[in-house]
């Protein structure tokens, strides 16, 4: 990894890439003293792959058996960085939760300085991996790593969301501040609510039997878990079509972003 390190030298320096903020514009390189090795190395795809080459075992080498004891898992449901969950964590390695699909066991780590952003990860059961760079703050270097894992399409929401396998319904609501009325506000695809064909927008007029007027969002999240069934009857109404309707949707396992 000849390409990497805390101190440039001059020919490296030059190739560095300039990192941007969040209007597009150049931003100033971070310089760290005792906190380098959170944040102070460069380093360049290349470098990166054979790092994580040698985390998989297609490089041999006497640190080979070291790396391997870095996989472990060690903590689990592990909290990260504020709004953030590391999930099963091992010796700098975690999944943060996302979908590990049948066949792999990924792991990865991520993270980002001003101008910057940077994820490598690697499925230890197939032995690949992958390495992502950014020069930009508002790209999603991580987000990206992951799908790429997970064999995913980088569609505009798994490129910038994480995609989480979930046991739900399949959709989100909340309360109309000024209607007062509870309109369901999302809806994942191959969820029950998506399969039963809701969208954005409609309103959600009973639950199980129980009418939702007046009642606060969390009254209406314990509704839909009051009888422990995996079954919510649900009475929609869509004002454009003025039309009132029925649906029952069954909990299940589905893959969700965000």
């Amino acid at each position: 990894m000849n390409s990497t390190g805390i101190t440039l030298t001059p020919e490296l320096r030059a190739s560095l890439a300039r990192g941007h903020d969040k209007l597009g514009k150049p931003a100033p390189n971070w310089e760290f003293q005792v906190y380098d090795g959170a944040g102070g190395l460069r380093s360049t795809a290349n470098d990166l792959l054979k790092y994580v080459s040698a985390q998989v075992g297609i490089t041999q080498s006497r640190l080979t058996p070291i790396a391997a004891k870095t996989h472990v898992i060690r903590h689990r449901n592990s909290p990260g960085a504020v709004g953030d969950m590391h999930g099963n964590a091992a010796m700098g390695w975690y999944d943060q939760e996302v979908y590990q699909p049948p066949g792999m066991e990924l792991l990865g780590h991520g993270g980002g300085t001003g101008g910057y952003s940077a994820f490598i990860g690697f499925d230890k059961k197939q032995r690949r991996g992958v390495a992502v760079l950014s020069n930009h703050t508002t790209s999603h270097s991580s987000e990206v790593g992951w799908a790429v894992l997970q064999r995913l399409p980088l569609t505009k929401e798994s490129g910038t969301e994480l995609v989480r396998e979930v046991v739900g319904l399949g959709f989100m609501f909340d309360l109309d501040q000024k209607t007062q009325t509870l309109r369901i506000t999302k809806v994942y695809p191959k969820s029950s609510a998506g399969q039963a064909g809701l969208s954005s927008g409609l309103i959600i007029q009973k639950i199980n039997s129980v009418p939702t007027a007046g009642k606060s969002s969390a009254e209406c999240f314990s509704l839909l878990r009051a009888n422990g069934s995996p079954k919510v009857r649900l009475e929609l109404v869509n004002i454009e079509r003025k039309e009132t309707n029925t649906v029952e949707l069954t909990r299940g396992k589905f893959l969700t972003s965000g």
